[in-house]
């Protein structure tokens, strides 16, 4: 801490509380504040991070709680912005002169928010020190409200909190069929101590078709549980027939093709297999595969191998379970051809001459030719990102040239492992968390809109933001694949 600021600075000392940058975990029920005093007498802690020279802008006490203002060198006045407590006289609140030599106490009644300045403290324009907050702790609620995202065998359980300025945790409790007893989900902390209501959810998962479930929020704070929260029910969906949707094929090779599509197999066990040929009666299938229970759509692929060379295919990806067959829409592709081979001409053998053969005159030299510039399947510097940044989803734009026209454009949003993790330890490797594949391009501008998947949903939840990484790879039906890519940050 450098010398100019020692009596420009405001000091506490915490009868019983932990002071952070954040508010502490426990309450106290006094504080007291020397104004333009810098940790200078051993009695009087300062008021900072715990290992910081530096001094915080914001500590918590309990509702009803007092802060106890004491001024004895330079003379200092308390100018309170917004709700003000309740003080004694010998407080000088502004417009009251600064005056120096004085202490009293203000209490504060109510839970929320109060903010003070005093002009006397250190302001050099890069470091401020003249606001101050003072978080009053009062107590939490919460809800529990309507379920959501349900499956067959999945749902999101959802709540809100008023943390009214504590540390709140929190889990929601379900039961039903196919639960034994009482399941909780894990433990959340949750980010803010502030006085806003907060939405709060986690994602249950192995439910049964067709069966009603109950949830109930359960938060806690300080060792007690949080009044007000009531149980709300939810239904998972009844077992229905599969659904197959077919998407574009990848990895053309001359013999060879990956057939790609999802399938939801709709809360039931359900084969699947694709079926193609060189036309729509198709005639051959690949191996038949079996997707587990579940409600959501689940990606699958089959590679084909053996195929003709330059040849045009069709293909669809068919399903079935108890209830049901279901088919998806014919695609086609076309596997690439042979290379093609330079002819190789031999020279003709001489006939031995006895004539001299005479010496050539050099004539002008022939320019070489021009090699047309190579041209970038998406246009340089075209990839644009849109707001809002806000929210789970990657919205922008980029111009596709006339080099990429009928390409294959993957856009895959890419995250930090370890900012995906609850654990701290968790390995720093690089998880898609969205994808887009866009077929047949068009030459001009492409939008797109990538969400996130449901883990890198719940990290944004947990942290209030969410790095990641935006990959763009258009793969041209002629040429070289190019790749950019661009970072973003969203926020909750």
């Amino acid at each position: 801490m450098r010398p100019r600021t020692l009596l420009l600075f405001a000091v506490v000392v915490l009868l019983g509380a932990v002071v952070a940058m954040a508010p502490a975990l426990a309450t106290a029920a006094e504080v007291k504040l020397e104004v333009n005093e810098n940790c200078v007498e051993p009695d009087w802690p300062c008021w900072a991070t715990p290992g910081s020279s530096q001094p915080a802008f914001k500590t918590t006490v309990a509702s009803s709680g007092t802060v106890t203002f004491v001024d004895q060198k330079t003379a200092a006045n308390i100018a309170w912005t917004g709700t003000a407590p309740t003080c004694e006289p010998s407080v000088p609140v502004a417009p009251t002169a600064p005056k120096t030599g004085w202490e009293g106490k203000c209490t504060f009644a109510t839970s929320g928010a109060y903010n003070f300045e005093s002009s006397t403290l250190f302001n050099d324009g890069y470091e401020n020190y003249t606001k101050y907050e003072i978080a009053v702790a009062g107590t939490p609620t919460d809800a529990t409200t309507a379920a959501s995202a349900e499956t067959q065998t999945e749902a999101m359980l959802n709540g809100s909190i008023k943390p009214e300025g504590n540390t709140v945790g929190y889990r929601f409790e379900y039961e039903g069929p196919g639960v034994t007893g009482k399941q909780l989900t894990p433990l959340e902390t949750l980010s803010a101590a502030d006085f806003a209501s907060h939405s709060v959810s986690a994602p249950v998962t192995g439910l049964q078709p067709g069966m009603t479930y109950h949830f109930l929020l359960v938060a806690t704070y300080e060792g007690k549980t949080v009044a007000g929260a009531t149980t709300q029910t939810f239904t998972t969906h009844a077992v229905t027939a599969p659904t197959a949707t077919t998407l574009a094929a990848e990895g053309l090779k001359e013999t060879e093709a990956t057939l790609k599509g999802t399938v939801n197999p709709g809360g039931e066990a359900t084969e699947y297999s694709f079926e193609y040929g060189t036309d729509t009666h198709y005639g051959q299938k690949t191996a038949t595969a079996t997707l587990s229970v579940s409600g959501g759509n689940q990606g699958v692929s089959a590679t084909l191998k053996g195929l003709t060379p330059g040849t045009e295919y069709h293909f669809r990806l068919v399903a079935k379970n108890k209830q049901g067959p279901a088919e998806g829409l014919d695609h086609s592709f076309k596997t690439t051809s042979p290379a093609a081979k330079e002819p190789t001409k031999e020279s003709p053998a001489k006939e031995p001459s006895s004539t001299p053969t005479p010496t050539p005159t050099p004539g002008p030299i022939s320019p070489e030719p021009e090699i047309a510039p190579l041209v970038s399947p998406l246009v340089e510097g075209s990839l644009k990102l849109t707001g809002p940044r806000h929210g789970s989803s990657v919205r922008g734009s980029v111009e596709v040239s006339k080099s990429g026209a009928g390409g294959r454009l993957e856009i895959d949003l890419i995250a930090n492992g370890a900012s995906l993790a609850k654990a701290r330890h968790k390995k720093s490797t690089s998880t898609v968390v969205g994808r887009l594949v866009r077929s047949s391009l068009y030459a001009g501008k492409v939008s797109f809109s990538i969400s996130s998947n449901a883990n890198a949903k719940s990290a944004l939840r947990r942290h209030r933001k969410l790095a990641l990484t935006v990959k763009l790879t258009l793969t041209p039906t002629h040429g070289t694949a190019v790749t950019i890519t661009r970072s973003v940050v969203l926020h909750s």
